[in-house]
């Protein structure tokens, strides 16, 4: 495992990484990979490619409770990771706002419910031009594609700089591809986007997955978001794609 940051207990860390045997040299290229990309940002990042470590970043990350020690998660999803640990982490990463990166075989077929949570995915052999896009995508959500602080709509409320969504004086939860769609949609209201814009910006232009992907998340997003069937705020553009919409449905008088 390696570990791009030394917060909460750095000699625990440390000693985690000094037990871990590293003997495939795919791992080594990986980790020197990306430590050419971050090297010059304050970007903190895990690589896991065994269920030992794995199942130590799940124990420091719920030490660290409500804290994002961590800015990325990478998984290398070609080795033989348990599903078990897989999805907890995953399920760890959406809860603390922590972004994944999914390393998988061209020979394997991504339609597992276990993966279909990951922020983005790579295929192994990386490519370094591909892999700088990826995190890059990545970095760029973390910062947030609006300039805004917060957005606000009725009872609609976006914090862009913890990440934090409110409806009605409630805090939302919301997977990062749902806040990803959230955001792109409430930071340019009435702008229509197709679907298949939206799987671009979203999840990548070489995105494996088709168009139902955006109807799923928007169903999902406008499930947790719209409690009140008189104050909807993602409108369906039909045949084409949606929109959010432009004005306030309780407009001061």
């Amino acid at each position: 495992m390696y570990i791009s940051f030394l917060q909460v207990d750095p000699n625990r860390v440390l000693q985690i990484m000094e037990n871990i045997k590293i003997n495939n040299p795919s791992q080594t290229i990986l980790h020197d990979q990306i430590s050419s990309i971050l090297h010059e940002t304050s970007f903190k990042w895990v690589l896991l490619s065994s269920d030992s470590e794995t199942l130590e970043t799940l124990k420091i990350l719920k030490v660290s409770q409500h804290e994002r020690i961590v800015d990325l998660m990478v998984l290398d999803l070609s080795s033989d990771l348990s599903n078990v640990l897989v999805k907890e982490i995953i399920d760890k990463c959406i809860s603390l706002n922590i972004e994944t990166l999914g390393v998988i075989d061209k020979n394997y077929l991504v339609s597992s419910e276990r993966y279909n949570q990951i922020s983005d995915y790579i295929f192994q052999p990386v490519k370094t031009d591909e892999l700088k896009f990826r995190i890059g995508k990545l970095i760029r959500s973390r910062i947030g594609k609006s300039d805004k602080t917060i957005i606000k709509i009725d009872e609609l409320t976006i914090n862009t700089t913890n990440y934090e969504v409110v409806v009605a004086g409630e805090k939302v939860h919301l997977r990062f591809k749902e806040y990803e769609l959230l955001l792109l949609l409430a930071s340019n209201p009435g702008r229509g986007y197709d679907r298949a814009s939206l799987l671009n910006q979203i999840w990548g232009y070489d995105y494996f997955g088709g168009t139902r992907t955006v109807d799923v998340h928007i169903r999902r997003l406008r499930s947790k978001i719209e409690k009140d069937p008189n104050n909807l705020f993602i409108e369906t553009i039909w045949n084409v794609g949606y929109r959010f919409r432009t004005t306030s449905k309780n407009p001061a008088p």
